[in-house]
This record gives C-alpha cells, sequence and structure tokens, in this order.
C-alpha cells in the first residue's frame, strides 16, 4: 500500500470518528430567542397545551411586571389568594413601607400568563434554562382553570419535566442547560420541605401571641430566630440565604405546599410527561370560582385528594 494511500485512509477515518464543526450559536440573541419561543410553543402543542396569546410580541422597553407583596409582623398569610397576604405594583424605589409594621416581598416578574404578556426585557435577558422554563410555565397556566396554590405547583412539575425533556432533544443530557433544570428541581424539592416545617413553627408562634401567651416583643424576638435558622438550612440548600420575613414565605409556599406530591405523581407516572398531564387535567374543581380562602382550602382538599388516587 502506497503513502498516498494510506494518508487519505487515516485522514477519512479522522473525518468519521470527528465531531462536526457546527457553527456556534448564539443562544442569547434576540433572533435565537424568539425563534425558541416558536419552538417551545411547537413542542408543547404536540402535548395538547392549546395556543395562547403569551409571548406573541417583544417589548424591550417593558422590563417586567413589578410587584410587591405585604403582611403585618405576626401574620403568616397562607399564599397568594389569601386576603391576608395584600398587594401592589411598584418597587422599592418609588413604594415606601413602614418597615416597623409591616413585612414586603418585592417582586420583578418577568412574565404574566392571561395578559398577552409578552417576552419582556428580563426575560430575553434571562439564563437560557430560565427562558425555557418560563415559557412553559406560563403556558400550563391558560391549560387548567384552579386555584393558583394548585396551579403553580402543578405548573412546576409540568415546566421543568417539559423543559428538561425539550433540552435533552435539542442540547443533550450532558448540557449546561439541561443539568441546570434538574438540580434546579431538585433545590426546590429539598427547599419544600424547609418552607413547610418553619411555616408550621412561625404559624404556631404567632397563634400564641395571638392567644396572649407572648408579647409582641417575645414574638418578634423568637421570630428573627427562627428566620435566621431557616436561613441557615435554605443557604445549606443553594448556597445563598433569602430575605425571609413573612409576606416572602407566604408568597413560596404558594408554589411549595404541594410541589411534593406533584412531583410524586410525576414520577409514580414514570416520569412519562403526557400521563402527567392527563392526570394534571383531570384535577377536579375546573373553573370553580375561588372568592375566599376557605374556598381555595376546600378544593385543595379535592384535588390532593385525587392525586394522591392517581399513584401506584
Amino acid at each position: 500500500m502506497n503513502l498516498r494511500l494510506v494518508i487519505c485512509l487515516l485522514a477519512v477515518l479522522f473525518l468519521a470518528a470527528a465531531p462536526a464543526c457546527a457553527p456556534q450559536v448564539d443562544t442569547d440573541s434576540e433572533a435565537y430567542r424568539l425563534d425558541l419561543v416558536r419552538e417551545l410553543k411547537t413542542f408543547a402543542a404536540g402535548f395538547g397545551f392549546t395556543e395562547t396569546r403569551n409571548f406573541k410580541s417583544y417589548t424591550p422597553g417593558f422590563t417586567a411586571y413589578d410587584y410587591y407583596f405585604y403582611t403585618p409582623l405576626t401574620t403568616l398569610p397562607y399564599s397568594l389568594g389569601d386576603p391576608l397576604l395584600e398587594f401592589g405594583t411598584g418597587t422599592a424605589d418609588n413604594i415606601t413601607f413602614e418597615r416597623s409594621r409591616y413585612d414586603v416581598f418585592f417582586y420583578a416578574i418577568q412574565a404574566i400568563a392571561g395578559v398577552d404578556t409578552p417576552v419582556t426585557g428580563s426575560l430575553m435577558k434571562a439564563p437560557l434554562e430560565r427562558f425555557i422554563y418560563v415559557i412553559l410555565h406560563e403556558d400550563w397556566h391558560e391549560q387548567i382553570d384552579l386555584p393558583i396554590t394548585i396551579e403553580e405547583p402543578s405548573g412546576e412539575v409540568v415546566s421543568y419535566a417539559a423543559a428538561m425533556l425539550f433540552s435533552r432533544q435539542k442540547y443533550g443530557e450532558g448540557s449546561a442547560v439541561y443539568k441546570t433544570l434538574e438540580a434546579e428541581l431538585d433545590r426546590k424539592l429539598r427547599e419544600s420541605q424547609v418552607y413547610a416545617a418553619y411555616y408550621d413553627r412561625l404559624a404556631g408562634l404567632y397563634a400564641d401571641f395571638r392567644a396572649g401567651k407572648l408579647s409582641e416583643a417575645d414574638t418578634l424576638k423568637a421570630k428573627a430566630g427562627l428566620l435566621d435558622s431557616m436561613a441557615g438550612e435554605l443557604q445549606g440548600i443553594s448556597g445563598a440565604a433569602p430575605e425571609l420575613n413573612n409576606a416572602f414565605i407566604a408568597f413560596q409556599m404558594t408554589y411549595l405546599r404541594h410541589l411534593p406530591l406533584m412531583q410524586r405523581v410525576h414520577t409514580g407516572a414514570g416520569r412519562d410527561l403526557a400521563r402527567t398531564l392527563d392526570i394534571f387535567r383531570g384535577m377536579p374543581g375546573q373553573g370553580v370560582a375561588v372568592d375566599s380562602l376557605e374556598t381555595i382550602k376546600s378544593l385543595e382538599k379535592e384535588i390532593t385528594g385525587y392525586l394522591r388516587a392517581s399513584l401506584p
């Protein structure tokens, strides 16, 4: 065999073994992200998602929906939907509160379902995994009509499961996008246990205060100790401690109270997204008017019973 033939054969073998040199794609570019919205909607439609008006436009000048949530220092609301967790629109720069009377939580929301939300400036600049998650999460809200305390945790499970499936197919299971989504869901599940435990302890503390067993000063001192301990446990999970107060904890419980059960349903369905969606779409109470916290809790009891009955 002559040398030229050997060199040619080696070149062919090298090219066959080498990965294809695909051009670099700027996944942060506006064009890429807007194409990705359409791709995600097509992907979701394959699982029966109906079309929504969400993300039909891009408004770079509109950064986010700025909201604030507040409640008295010794009051722990149930969740969003509880009248004790009041809210308004504004930022810390233009809203002033008596911090000696209220716990306040400011939140710049990247997207809100049901209001023809555009791709906002903050969403466009979000990490790729966050962008994918938000598109799927907000579109899920318009597939069901249930109390927000059910829609949010089911939306967490659906959007993470769908985002991971989409990312596995598009970027690979070893990609940073997929691994980050997987780690985020695991973190939220672990954090949900901490929030649930400290929610009960804080609720008990405030009940003692209302019963006259503790002074306000002693209650606030005990509260500070509980929040410090809670922050330490959360930091041990995520590496960072959020600024904890009653308003923030009540807001988080909207997402986390039923998250472990929702995830157990998905796991029980073999992590099959289509099967999980069928179960979630079958949750009772669709379209029932929610006019009080009592109605929310009553529907939650019925829905969680249905979900537990679906477990293998």
